[in-house]
């Protein structure tokens, strides 16, 4: 019976607030975090982007991601490639062809941040990558969106220190920290 909940919620993925159970965690995929996986990462310019955004590809990422402790970001591999992995360290992102600073916006919970981006001729096809990587963090109910807030099962996960949220997914690299900790060592690519 699981496992039939779980192919038909792939297909049947709404947008709406999410309640997803990782192993004995309660993990939030709220409406807020799905919003900004689709304005930040479907289209070149904030950073790494979807050939086209699959929640269901995210959701099942954060079902099977170990999580524990504080969260972090948790990297798997996709079936296929997925979109194209586009922040790189400053370093290599400056060794590609024509390379050029730009500024470049991105989105972070509490607002925008200016980074550094690179320009280069390199093909958007050249980042192609089937690596997913989610961000999910150790959350309270302040960050529980009001539709999850009465929800026993969440209650629960917050007194038990087992509640957690997503705060982004991009395909790409994990290892990459918030923005707005860049400092200059990594940088939006922008290919021709």
């Amino acid at each position: 019976m699981k496992k039939l909940f779980e192919n038909w919620r792939r297909f049947i993925i709404k947008e709406a607030d999410e309640k997803i159970q990782a192993g004995e965690n309660i993990v939030i995929f709220s409406d807020w975090a799905q919003g900004h996986i689709r304005r930040g990462h479907t289209e070149p310019g904030q950073g790494s982007i979807f050939k086209k955004v699959d929640m269901s590809a995210i959701i099942e990422a954060i079902m099977t991601a170990p999580v524990k402790g504080g969260g972090g970001v948790y990297t798997t591999t996709a079936p296929q490639k997925i979109g194209y992995d586009l922040v790189l360290p400053m370093e290599d992102a400056m060794k590609l062809p024509d390379a050029q600073q730009v500024p470049v916006q991105k989105e972070e919970r509490n607002g925008p941040v200016e980074v550094t981006g690179v320009t280069t001729t390199a093909s958007l096809k050249d980042f192609e990558t089937d690596q997913l990587s989610v961000v999910i963090r150790r959350s309270s109910m302040q960050y529980v969106p009001d539709s999850l807030k009465s929800d026993p099962e969440v209650i629960a996960a917050e007194k038990e220190g087992r509640l957690y949220g997503v705060l982004s997914s991009w395909p790409g690299r994990g290892d990459v920290p918030m923005s707005s900790e860049w400092a200059g060592k990594w940088a939006v690519v922008l290919p021709s």
